[in-house]
């Protein structure tokens, strides 16, 4: 009788025996295809010539050809952050992210990014009160695309979440290196070609919205195949947590809409203190009539 049990891999190992969870997650860049480890690496189940490796705990998910292009921009990425003196947070620092913002990012970046990650997490927590799930435990699967340092996907894998981050810039100062103990599975890929496994994800957001599709034909393709990968009844997140021109919150709604997506309205703040900060908030001007986060269910 043949055993099902396969010995323990260095990405199972890696990420703490949940390596074959994330795996399922993920799908091959060029044809599709389900994955399997391969010792250090990652192999297209249909085609093993298909091959990505696994370098400093980041899963490089890029058809060979398109390697150097990522890991430009990547590169490129880690230098304009060290021209522009972008500080490099510990571990301490990575986790306060964004409520406790890094010294020499523009003016108002992380309070932008604190703001816009509160009411996604009120959105969530409206989600969780929903679909009547517990307070604490398993939330389910969700993938974060252009995910930057991984402090987003960090704080949705403590929330619960087995969490997928996906983005371009790999570097150890300013891309997914940054926290290398991460137990979330973190990927370089193709942000516009997200390599994610149909139906298999609870939430799929995007942090950076769509500004990184170079047009709109790229950002409805993106769009696309986050909804593939979302399963029937999961929701679509897209924060914009820097102001961006209305036009670009209208066309993410426009593409909820082609896709028969329900938008979900804004949750309010919570409590009489939440009450006294939206009104001071539209006493000041300071509500933007784009919302920096929509989020939409995917019909069950």
């Amino acid at each position: 009788m043949t055993s099902n049990h396969r010995p323990a891999t260095t990405i199972d190992t890696t990420f703490k025996g949940r390596g074959p969870q994330y795996l399922s997650l993920l799908a091959c860049p060029l044809d599709g295809a389900p994955l399997h480890a391969a010792g250090d690496a990652v192999e297209c189940a249909a085609s093993p010539a298909h091959h990505y490796p696994v370098e400093d705990g980041i899963l490089r998910l890029v058809p060979p050809d398109r390697r150097g292009e990522l890991d430009a921009l990547s590169d490129a990425h880690e230098q304009r952050g060290a021209a522009q003196g972008w500080s490099i947070p510990d571990e301490a620092a990575f986790k306060s992210l964004p409520q406790t913002g890094l010294d020499g990012y523009p003016e108002n970046h992380w309070p932008y990014y604190a703001g816009a990650t509160a009411l996604l997490w009120r959105f969530l927590e409206a989600i969780r009160r929903r679909e009547g799930k517990l307070p604490v435990g398993p939330m389910g699967e969700a993938a974060v695309i252009g995910a930057g340092m991984g402090w987003l996907a960090y704080a949705l894998d403590v929330a619960g979440f087995t969490t997928v981050a996906l983005g371009a810039h790999a570097g150890p100062r300013y891309g997914l290196g940054v926290y290398p103990i991460a137990r979330y599975f973190r990927v370089q890929a193709d942000v516009r070609q997200p390599p994610l496994a149909p139906s298999a994800f609870d939430l799929v957001l995007f942090q950076e919205g769509l500004a990184n599709s170079a047009d709109d034909n790229e950002q409805r393709a993106a769009f696309e195949r986050a909804l593939d990968a979302l399963r029937p009844g999961g929701w679509v997140a897209v924060m914009n947590a820097l102001p961006l021109p209305d036009s670009d919150a209208e066309t993410v709604q426009t593409l909820l809409a082609d896709a028969g997506l329900e938008l979900l309205g804004a949750p309010r703040r919570g409590g009489w203190r939440g009450m006294l900060l939206t009104l001071r908030d539209r006493l000041a001007g300071r509500e933007s009539p784009a919302p920096p986060v929509l989020v939409a269910q995917k019909p069950a």
